[in-house]
């Protein structure tokens, strides 16, 4: 006869000491409960704490690195403001020193020669700022190419070696 087909097997004692097992647990849970629902209570609260500050600490820090890049944004586009200003300064100098340099030749050649020699810093430091941002740009690329390289060369070395090895 099948074995799945057979009833399944009795209890010696016709299961009566299972039942009293049971109900024994239940009233010993009952007279348990003014323990256990507190402990409950704290464990779970407990939980709760450990959780919440996990999450507060994740927010912090994702808070502190936004804030920081923020900051430093602000810092880069005032000082690119700054120096906009200042480029826009000193060619109005120049303009006011060639017109003074008809009025008072000593003092227009003075600022007219200050304000050129401003306009030519502030043009050094555009063509400065050029080009640190076109290395930075080629720096972001190399980095990115160096980390395809790293994590994924593996692959396709692995793969083109046994296709190499499979057609010869």
């Amino acid at each position: 006869m099948n074995q799945n087909m057979q009833p399944p097997p009795y209890p010696e004692n016709g299961g009566k000491g299972r039942i009293w097992k049971i109900a024994a647990l239940a009233v010993l849970l009952l007279c348990a409960l003014p323990v256990l629902i507190p402990i409950s209570l704290c464990v779970a609260g407990g939980v709760l704490v450990v959780a919440l500050c996990v999450a507060g600490a994740a927010l912090a820090a994702v808070m502190c690195v936004a804030g920081g890049v923020f900051g430093l944004g602000v810092c880069v586009l005032a000082g690119l403001m700054c120096l906009a200003a200042l480029q826009i300064a000193a060619l109005a100098g120049v303009g006011f020193g060639a017109v003074l340099l008809f009025q008072a030749p000593a003092s227009g050649m003075a600022v007219l020669g200050a304000n050129l020699f401003v306009t030519g810093a502030c043009i050094l430091c555009w063509i400065a700022l050029w080009q640190l941002l076109k290395l930075l740009v080629r720096a972001f690329r190399a980095l990115v190419n160096w980390t395809r390289r790293t994590f994924f060369s593996g692959r396709r070395k692995n793969a083109g070696g046994a296709e190499g090895r499979q057609g010869s």
